[in-house]
Parts: C-alpha cells; sequence; structure tokens
C-alpha cells in the first residue's frame, strides 16, 4: 500500500494524550535534577572548604557553600533541558497521537459501514503496519460481503422463480406457497443488511 502524501500541520491533535505525555516527563527530569542535587548536597556535608567571603579567607561547609550555587544551576539545567524535551516530546508525541487520531477516526468511517474505505498514513509514521492490518482486514470483509451479496442476488432469483411458478399452479399446497414467501422476506432483510454496508470504491 503506498501511503498518501501529505502534511500534518497541527502539532496539537490529541491535546490531552500530548500534554500528559510532555508533563510526565518534564517531572521525571525534576525529580532527576532533584535527586542528584540532595545527593551531592548531602556527599558534601561532611567536607570543608576554604573560600574568600568580603576579600577575607573564611573555612566553610562545603555543603552551605555550594547549595546556592547548586539551585540556580539546578533551576537553569531544569528551564533548559524542559524546553528541549517538550520540543523532542512534542516531535516524537505528534508522529504517535497523529496516526492515532487518524486511525480512530478511519475505524469511526469503518464501523459505520463503508468498508471500500482506505487508511492512509504517512510512510515516517510509526504505526503504518497496523494500518496495513486493519486495511487487509477490512478488505478481506468487503470480498467476503461481496461474495454474499452476490450468493444472495442468485438465491433471490431462484425464490422469485420458484414464486412465478406458484402463481401459474394454484393448485400447490399452501404450506409451500407461504414457505416461499417467507423465504422472499428473508432474501429482502437480508439484501437490507447487506446494502447497510458500502462495499464499492467510489
Amino acid at each position: 500500500m503506498t501511503a498518501q502524501k501529505y502534511k500534518r500541520r497541527n502539532y496539537f491533535i490529541k491535546k490531552q494524550f500530548q500534554t500528559r505525555f510532555i508533563l510526565k516527563f518534564c517531572a521525571l527530569v525534576v525529580l532527576g535534577a532533584v535527586i542528584s542535587g540532595v545527593i551531592l548536597y548531602l556527599l558534601s556535608r561532611g567536607t570543608v572548604t576554604t573560600a574568600f567571603v568580603n576579600s577575607r579567607l573564611s573555612i566553610v561547609n562545603t555543603a552551605d557553600y555550594i547549595l546556592p550555587a547548586l539551585i540556580g544551576s539546578g533551576l537553569v539545567s531544569i528551564a533548559l533541558i524542559s524546553i528541549a524535551t517538550v520540543i523532542v516530546v512534542m516531535y516524537l508525541s505528534h508522529r504517535i497521537a497523529g496516526p492515532l487520531f487518524r486511525i480512530e477516526k478511519s475505524a469511526e468511517e469503518i464501523g459505520s459501514g463503508n468498508l471500500a474505505f482506505k487508511i492512509w498514513l504517512r510512510s515516517t509514521d510509526e504505526i503504518t503496519r497496523m494500518a496495513d492490518g486493519l486495511n487487509e482486514m477490512t478488505e478481506n470483509l468487503r470480498k467476503s460481503l461481496l461474495e454474499i451479496k452476490s450468493q444472495s442476488g442468485d438465491l433471490g432469483k431462484r425464490i422469485d422463480n420458484l414464486i412465478a411458478l406458484c402463481r401459474n399452479k394454484p393448485s400447490l399446497p399452501q404450506e409451500i406457497q407461504g414457505a416461499l414467501e417467507a423465504l422472499s422476506a428473508k432474501k429482502s432483510e437480508l439484501n437490507k443488511a447487506i446494502d447497510h454496508f458500502k462495499l464499492d470504491e467510489e
């Protein structure tokens, strides 16, 4: 199956899915930064550092000395990594959410009875094999229903011929005539059920 060429311009396709995805990813980044900072702070608590404070040499606890720099660098790192994460996750989630949205809408179209419908995705999308599988399933259903429709048409012609013969022979038992009329009614119901499905491509 060759994919139709189109460009998805809207990067927020499934907003809830993408927002949750981005927030969870950013929460992991923040959690990682906080854990790293806490570990570094705890490891440096038992050490001292010499530093110049107001032009005087001072001996201070390393943990207290690095804490402001640790918080500042942590916040800057979190901000930069979060921006990069949002961009990367937006792109990756778009490659998942876009095809999922398209398959969801396509499944609704197929579920409404349109078995001639084809799902088209870009060749770079992540779930093209799933779309191919759904297209193959739909095509098999379409062929099966076309065969049933053909057999139903043949059966209908035979029933109509028998009914015509019965009309010319009023001596036939009522049971046979009633059975033929019941068959004709069932044939009409079957045709109505088959006609619910769109089987031919436009």
